[in-house]
């Protein structure tokens, strides 16, 4: 029988004791957000995560960006918060304005305020197994913690990641292979035939590629482990990247959409701030 991967219980578990992570602290914990105003998504995202931070007694600087925003006028908004002492850490919230470069962004917010792990330098370390505590991407990590949780065994497993993006695929990969797991990193450019060959075979699989129920049970190897980093909505509902029914019939573990990664994204981004907090 199929067992759910519950996120929202372990989020809730891991908010606790990130919020007794800041009651030991003697500062203010303050995460500044730089997001979009135009886009609906990101502006709930943003509003959820404040919510969430101020429960946790973490302080939140929500900064909108002007509709006309540029690589530079960002640029200076992540310098300034660079400088800022009462900030502890930063979120870049993607995506941003179109012809913003966000790679860009990401990889001027200082390393020891990168709250989601995505400037070069904390991938960087990520993707050396760096020995040194770094923070890594809210989405991935969020996985790995959910794995952990209900002791899934990545040691020697294939797995199979779907999506490569700076935000999810990329990183998702890092994790999975710097704890043993053989890893194949998928996207949009593999061809169908090939990624069906690799799920087939996979103990493991991610899937983060915004295509609603991409991924079907009859692509999977019977008792997989199946976690599904999608939100999409189809006819106001909300799917994920994965067809839930199909493959439910197929794995040993599933997380379900909404309420698998999702509430482990936001509950990462806020233990991260806090780790940043501790450390500098």
């Amino acid at each position: 029988m199929t067992e759910l991967l519950d996120g929202a219980a372990v989020a809730k578990l891991t908010n606790e004791k990130t919020a007794e992570r800041v009651a030991k602290l003697e500062k203010p914990v303050t995460l500044a957000v730089i997001y979009d105003p135009e886009n609906d998504g990101s502006r709930l995202y943003v509003g959820m995560k404040s919510k969430k931070a101020a429960a946790l007694g973490i302080q939140t600087k929500d900064i909108p960006t002007d509709k006309n925003a540029t690589t530079e006028s960002v640029l200076k908004i992540v310098e300034e918060l660079n400088n800022d002492e009462s900030i502890t850490g930063i979120l870049v919230q993607s995506p941003l304005a179109k012809g913003v470069k966000e790679r860009q962004i990401f990889s001027a917010v200082a390393p020891h305020k990168d709250a989601d792990g995505l400037g070069a330098t904390v991938q960087g370390m990520l993707f050396a197994d760096a020995l040194e505590e770094y923070t890594v991407a809210a989405t991935p990590q969020g996985v790995m913690t959910l794995l952990k949780h209900y002791n899934i065994e990545t040691y020697g497993k294939q797995a199979v990641v779907v999506g490569r993006s700076q935000l999810f695929g990329r990183p998702m990969f890092a994790l999975l292979n710097n704890a043993d797991a053989t890893v194949t990193l998928a996207h949009r450019y593999t061809p169908a035939e090939n990624l069906k060959a690799y799920l087939k075979n996979a103990d493991i699989v991610v899937v983060g590629v915004g295509i609603p129920n991409f991924i079907q049970g009859s692509d999977l190897k019977q008792g997989a482990v199946v976690v599904d980093v999608g939100m999409n909505y189809v006819d106001g509902k909300a799917v994920g990247d994965v067809d839930f029914e199909s493959v439910q019939e197929i794995a040993s573990f599933i997380t379900p959409v909404p309420g698998g990664v999702g509430p482990m994204t936001i509950a990462t981004l806020l233990e991260n701030t806090v780790t940043l907090a501790e450390n500098y």
